[in-house]
């Protein structure tokens, strides 16, 4: 930990810290601040129930239940929202349902089934954070069809219910097992017995990265729902309990891949040579690849380092297994436990290529279908047509037999195989040509009729878009900022002129690089309020504001720098945790991009986990998961969406910017290159400036010379049922849709001045 200066902890206790944006964050496990820096409340505590003291409730032939909110806060907003088995939402006003207490709540109208009610409650205020309900109450409208017939068997690993885990040992699957397969399955998580949530434990079966919050014990709760059965929920929780690794021994992350997202690919002499990553947290490991052939080691000298792009098509057809072995002094080496796989494959004459585009009932990629609706037509569409046609279908991870499948053309039985959603993969292979495997499976989902469709349409016009973006600042306000943040609004006055100057449509929140106190409690990523900025929220700062350049200076400003315990800079942390609850924060909109400012002049936890960088003793701490670059842009494609653009520039000490580095040092605190940051922008097409020049505005990406003036895509709310109905006016000669993934794609793109007209069927469940 770097030696706070007294007199600047002096000088800085006359000026009060801004208040924070009223969300719910992850809690800290770093000591208390001596300052105030959030709200005074807490968060809101409920415990809903069917009055008196129930948590289920099946109706009778008279008289209906009332519901509790018990929470401990008066003057707070309710909002009790009601979702069907498979985790649709009912969207039919029920009458009563609103207030602490509703009374004489009637689903009947809803007919037979099993609903689950969870509560949401807010201080209008901002004073609290806001209370939402993790497991529901559920009201049971009784009928032939209802009863009781889901089991589930949680278990870790496939059979375990209990495992420990040291620093060596890999993630568990936690895999739910349930009989039939649930709607939904709702995931709760306790650390050391305080609730938490826990990335990527979601559905039937999961690896989440359980280690990456550190070592205690977990236990791990399911309350799961299925159409047509009351709820089935955990007596006894999983447990995982993970050790701290051994002193000065961490563990070397790493997740390789084949051109940045694959584990096996097929090359010929008409491809590139594939990029080989290794992907390693921390990247300045030694790197020892070797590769086999039918067993045999071969030997591949361009493969090696981080990044490389071997030529496997000179070693000749064959199977490639690649694996890959990190080691760093005081580090736990790595070792891959799933090899990647190249194939090369130049069998083929003139290297002739199979050409297919499997699609469902003609042109979608996805479709849900119901007794009403019939199977699907399934058809490869390959060139050429007498290739051999192997098909496979997974439903939960699990291979299944669908009768019917096969050929260039079928009608497979998927109805005869239940409910589910079942992902259809298929190769296609033919002597002298290169083999075709689909890049991503079909989607079959098999639901239940209950009115068989709902109908969905939409007006758009097409306009200039994309000129909107969501800035999100994060500022280290630790003790070597000090000098660095009185300088700061100076140099990004170039930046918010440009703001105001161009047709870009922004709004910006500021957070910090440690935990702030709100309450009783410690939380990443909490908004900052912007200095006399009228607008609300008031930690939203937005295009039109009056002298944005001085609200930006005042609140810059106020944020300061050198309080105590600010010392251990965790950005990627802050960032990780502001996307998070996105939905609490209201910093992002849908259809904006995302464009993140870190400053600092250190790296990730002041030296990047890198014991040799340390200059103060104590500055070396453990990187966790959501200090990782790969962790923050996984997290953003898991909020909002693979296509969302956002890009992270880094204002740091450049690694390897010896001159800047020794100006920052002449302030009086150690700065350190800023390697992690660097690694983020790189991932992200961003850009990495330095800390010591004059003006940062220049090199900043924040998206405002990439407007887009057409439509490529209309995201839809489920896979169609049946055909879907598109008229664009005036008509775009030559152009063709297509649905994929939930989306409506225009080949070629629709420009601006036209007008969309789109009609499909949803299922009604």
């Amino acid at each position: 930990m770097k030696q706070l200066l007294l007199g600047v902890v002096a000088s800085f206790a006359a000026v009060s810290m801004i208040a924070c944006a009223p969300v719910k964050f992850t809690k800290s496990d770093n000591q208390k601040l001596t300052v105030d820096d959030g709200p005074t409340g807490v968060t809101i505590v409920c415990d809903p129930r069917i009055s008196p003291n129930a948590v289920t409730y099946t109706y009778a032939a008279s008289g209906n239940p009332s519901l509790l909110s018990n929470c401990d806060t008066a003057n707070i907003n309710y909002e009790w929202i009601i979702k069907r088995s498979d985790s649709s939402v009912v969207n039919v006003s029920i009458p009563n349902l609103s207030g602490a207490n509703p009374a004489n709540i009637d689903l009947r109208t809803l007919g037979e089934g099993t609903y689950y009610i969870f509560l949401t409650a807010r201080d209008p205020d901002g004073q609290k954070a806001p209370f939402t309900a993790t497991t529901p109450l559920e009201l049971v409208v009784p009928g032939s069809g209802t009863g009781n017939s889901l089991t589930c068997d949680p278990k870790l690993n496939g059979n375990l219910t209990t495992i420990t885990l040291n620093s060596a040992d890999n993630n568990p699957t936690v895999s739910a097992n349930c009989t039939p397969a649930a709607g939904s399955y709702i995931w709760t998580v306790t650390k050391n017995g305080s609730t938490i949530t826990i990335a990527g434990l979601s559905g039937a079966s999961s690896s989440p990265n359980i280690k990456g919050y550190g070592a205690g014990t977990y236990r791990i709760s399911l309350y799961a729902t299925a159409s047509g059965s009351a709820h089935w929920q955990t007596s006894v929780p999983l447990t995982i309990t993970v050790n701290d690794p051994p002193p000065s021994q961490t563990p070397i992350l790493c997740n390789p891949k084949i051109n940045g997202s694959l584990n096996s690919l097929t090359v010929t002499t008409t491809t590139n040579n594939p990029l080989i990553s290794a992907n390693c947290a921390p990247s300045d490991v030694t790197y020892s690849w070797s590769v086999t052939k039918n067993g045999q080691t071969v030997s591949l000298p361009s493969l090696n380092d981080a990044n490389s792009n071997p030529d496997f098509v000179a070693l000749g057809n064959g199977t490639y297994l690649i694996y890959l072995t990190a080691t760093k002094a005081n580090h736990v080496t790595y070792n891959t436990t799933n090899a990647l796989t190249i194939t090369v494959d130049n069998s083929g004459v003139n290297n002739l290529t199979i050409d297919c585009s499997p699609r469902l009932n003609v042109d979608s990629t996805a479709i849900t279908i119901n007794s009403s609706t019939g199977n699907p037509t399934l058809n490869a569409n390959c060139n050429p047509s007498t290739v051999t046609y192997n098909w496979s279908v997974y439903r939960n991870g699990v291979p299944v037999t669908i009768s019917g499948i096969g050929g260039a053309t079928s009608v497979p039985n998927f109805l005869a195989a239940g409910l589910g959603t079942y992902y259809v993969y298929l190769s296609a292979n033919q002597t002298n040509y290169n083999a075709y495997t689909i890049p991503t499976p079909l989607e079959v989902t098999v639901a239940n009729v209950v009115t068989p469709t709902r109908r969905v349409t939409l007006a758009k016009d097409v306009q200039v878009t994309d000129n909107k973006v969501d800035i999100v600042l994060i500022v280290d306000d630790s003790n070597s900022m000090l000098s660095d943040n009185r300088k700061l609004a100076q140099r990004l006055q170039g930046f918010v002129n440009n703001l105001t100057s161009q047709n870009v449509d922004w709004q910006m929140c500021a957070t910090v690089t440690h935990s702030q106190l709100i309450g009783q409690y410690y939380y990443w990523g909490a908004s900052r309020n912007w200095v006399d900025y009228v607008g609300s929220p008031q930690w939203i700062l937005k295009r039109g504001a009056a002298d944005p350049y001085s609200i930006f200076t005042k609140t810059i400003d106020a944020i300061g720098a050198g309080w105590a315990d600010t010392d251990d800079e965790r950005a990627i942390k802050a960032a990780f945790w502001h996307a998070e609850y996105a939905s609490s924060n209201t910093c992002y909109r849908s259809d904006a991009s995302i464009s993140v400012i870190i400053i600092s002049d250190e790296d990730v936890r002041s030296v990047g986990g890198d014991s040799a960088q340390v200059f103060y003793g104590g500055e070396l701490k453990q990187l966790e998961a959501d200090d990782l670059p790969q962790a923050y842009v996984n997290k953003i494609k898991q909020k909002f969406g693979m296509n969302k653009r956002f890009t992270v520039n880094s204002i740091i000490v450049k690694p390897g910017d010896t001159a800047c580095m020794q100006a920052q040092d002449s302030g009086g605190s150690k700065s350190h290159y800023g390697k992690y940051y660097a690694e983020l922008s790189s991932l992200t097409n961003g850009f990495t400036s330095s800390i010591c020049a004059n003006d940062y505005s220049e090199n900043l990406n924040y998206f405002r010379d990439r407007i887009i003036s057409s439509l490529a895509s209309i995201p839809l709310e489920c896979a169609p049922v049946g055909t879907i109905d598109v008229t664009v006016t005036p008509a775009v000669a030559g152009m063709s849709t297509r649905i994929e993934n939930n989306a409506l794609i225009f080949s070629p793109a629709v420009p601006a001045g036209h007008h969309i007209d789109v009609g499909y069927d949803c299922p009604r469940n």
